[in-house]
């Protein structure tokens, strides 16, 4: 085995519970693992304790060997270039001002000989299309585009094993699909070991040799990918997670092996006569009504003479009672045009209205920076909630183990999770969302679904920013498509998910043809 851990316990300082417990796993040389499970189950924790320059601190028991050796006896040079790692966030992981630069500092820093680095980082560069960028400022990159360069300068290092923390969570479908694919090359291409923990696993699971499912710090499921839906207990809220493919095979009651993909769906008899034979349930979705609470006309965007309009002319409407989900691609002009609706960005040109009156809360795509408390208790009771409201605001975001928690050391979809209950503490009239569901699972995101309808339906606007597909298909009234600074396509989520052939959901690609009411 090239690495493996055997009854390896954490927890971290003054947390209630461990957030592994006894944890056995053994990782194949050349395997491509996918580390799954619900939020804050402990996915994050083993991958850094498998990287021991990322090792969190707390109380550690078991072990962890690489090629049968304990880690913690391998120099720590040696476990530099061996062993890869490719965080969540991108912007966490840029440390110089040039692309090329970032490809070798890595190699720079174990000693890699100057005419070996210059080598080794225009073989990267070529290998995962980044030539072009070679020469470019890194903060001029989307954010696709700085995960690659991650990548990138893992890979220079040659490692045996590469292990990735939710790297996709922050791009757009078509930006993720090609990360993902590059993973695979490397997988496939030089047998590098990849553990890849991940809550897309529509375009990964395909391509996995083996799943691992992760529950309250523990192992689930440990199986091939055809075998997920055996080794999960009926019920169980990660089969909810799973690919589209396997969803409707199990509700079509299929046997034999289950397909993974939306090619493998369409052909398999079973999925194919359960869509065509029933109808999904229909979702009543609100029209807009009256005069819009919030209006943005013509805005035009710059960040500077030496960088694109971040708008061109987009125009938005936003009405009291509905759910907009706003998609597009990284460096469409997302969050610029949010930041414009709150007053945080000043366009050129162009004009925001909001209903006199109307109460505004803003959550960015990183939710650290709303956070001021000491615990998660504190962040709820220092915006205005006694103990009682604050603990029950806690439990209906699924949060009552956190309350006394650093907000910082939650995960990343707990702390999604607890800046908003935060900002719905204060009761807002418009709620103005950047990627809410970044990091959260699939029973986090039908949660937050079903409290975005409580919220429209008590009268407020919900804006969300999203690249999640089908979170958007199943919670907004209506769906917008920003493309090059400006809003090109707006429609109800049948429509126009139905219409798109790439930004769609993998369930409508599934279903086209067969029973168009899938979406």
């Amino acid at each position: 085995m090239l690495i493996n851990t055997e009854e390896l316990s954490f927890s971290y300082p003054d947390a209630h519970s461990p957030a592994l417990d006894g944890v056995s796993v053994s990782v194949p040389e050349g395997s491509f693992t996918v580390l799954c499970g619900m939020s804050g189950c402990g996915k994050s924790t083993l991958l850094r304790l498998l990287k021991p320059g990322l090792a969190p601190n707390g109380k550690k028991s078991g072990s962890v060997k690489f090629h049968g050796e304990a880690l913690s006896s391998i120099a720590p040079v040696v476990t530099a270039q061996k062993i890869g790692f490719v965080a969540q966030d991108p912007e966490s992981q840029i440390v110089t001002d040039k692309v090329w630069h970032e490809i070798a500092f890595s190699a720079e820093s174990v000693g890699i000989p100057p005419d070996e680095m210059r080598r080794r980082a225009a073989e990267c560069a070529e290998y995962f299309g980044l030539e072009r960028l070679f020469d470019s400022d890194t903060a001029t990159l989307s954010g696709g585009e700085k995960q690659l360069v991650a990548l990138a300068s893992a890979a220079v290092l040659h490692p045996e094993l590469l292990l990735l923390d939710e790297p996709t969570s922050q791009l757009d479908p078509i930006a993720a699909q090609s990360l993902i694919d590059a993973v695979i090359r490397l997988n496939r291409d030089f047998g590098v070991t990849v553990v890849i923990a991940e809550h897309r696993l529509e375009e990964l699971l395909p391509a996995a040799d083996r799943v691992i499912v992760m529950d309250n710090g523990r192992i689930a499921a440990d199986c091939a990918p055809r075998d997920i839906t055996a080794f999960l207990p009926s019920g169980h809220p990660m089969l909810s997670a799973m690919p589209a493919a396997v969803r409707i095979f199990t509700r079509a009651g299929g046997e034999g092996d289950c397909p993974l993909s939306v090619r493998e769906g369409r052909s398999n008899a079973a999925c194919r006569r359960f869509l065509a034979e029933n109808d999904p349930e229909e979702r009543t979705r609100k029209a807009p009504v009256g005069e819009p609470v919030m209006t943005a006309r013509e805005l035009w965007v710059s960040y500077g003479k030496n960088s694109p309009d971040a708008l061109k002319t987009a125009s938005l409407s936003l009405y009291s009672g509905e759910v907009y989900a706003l998609l597009g691609g990284n460096g469409s002009g997302k969050s610029t045009l949010l930041k414009a609706l709150t007053g945080v960005v000043k366009p050129l040109s162009g004009k925001v209205k909001t209903a006199h009156g109307a109460k505004l809360a803003y959550l960015p795509q990183n939710p650290c920076v709303i956070f001021g408390a000491d615990s998660a208790l504190e962040e709820l009771t220092a915006r205005g909630l006694d103990k009682a409201a604050a603990a029950a605001q806690l439990e209906r975001f699924g949060l009552t183990a956190a309350a006394g928690t650093n907000p910082l050391d939650l995960s990343g979809g707990e702390q999604q999770r607890l800046a908003l209950a935060a900002l719905l503490s204060g009761k807002p009239d418009i709620l103005l969302l950047d990627e809410p569901t970044k990091g959260m699972d699939a029973l986090s995101k039908e949660r937050l679904c079903s409290l975005f309808g409580d919220i429209a339906a008590a009268g407020a606007a919900v804006l969300v920013v999203t690249h999640d597909a089908p979170f958007a298909a199943r919670c907004a009234d209506r769906c917008g498509l920003l493309f090059n600074g400006e809003v090109v396509s707006e429609n109800e989520p049948k429509a126009f998910f139905g219409e798109n052939y790439f930004y769609t959901t993998p369930l409508c690609r599934m279903a086209r043809g067969i029973n168009d009411k899938w979406i």
